[in-house]
């Protein structure tokens, strides 16, 4: 049985964070607007690190789609989001391949990639150091 496809969002207020979980067969249009919705209810979003979970994801999010949100980002947090952090955690390989794109796509950003929860929560909650 497949999952329904979605993206789940909480706010962890303690850490600072928003927190994205991508759950079954995705595409990055749909993705995307999901983030985008959820980013908007929160007050200066750019003040938080963002924690993506993509252990469920079954779709392959396109790198045009991760471009589009990111130019949709630089318009909505002005540069406010200098010095914060994504951590990603998945184990598919092309998720780490794509980290020198994430940094380019969020120059105000570190990104790191992770293959569990905890090595990204260690990481976020590490004074901030350059790369991963």
């Amino acid at each position: 049985m497949s999952l329904r496809a979605r993206v789940t969002f909480s706010i962890d207020e303690a850490r600072r964070t928003l927190v994205f979980r991508y759950i079954g067969d995705l595409t990055g249009d749909r993705l995307y607007a999901q983030i985008i919705e959820h980013i908007q209810t929160v007050e200066a979003p750019w003040l938080y690190d963002f924690l993506v979970d993509a252990r469920r994801l079954e779709g392959v999010i396109q790198a045009s789609d991760t471009e589009a949100f990111g130019r949709w980002w630089a318009e909505y947090a002005q540069g406010n989001d200098t010095g914060r952090r994504i951590a990603v955690v998945s184990s598919d390989p092309l998720i780490h391949a794509r980290k020198s794109l994430r940094d380019a796509i969020f120059p105000h950003r570190t990104s790191g990639v992770f293959d569990t929860m905890d090595e990204a929560l260690d990481w976020l909650a590490a004074p901030v150091k350059s790369g991963h």
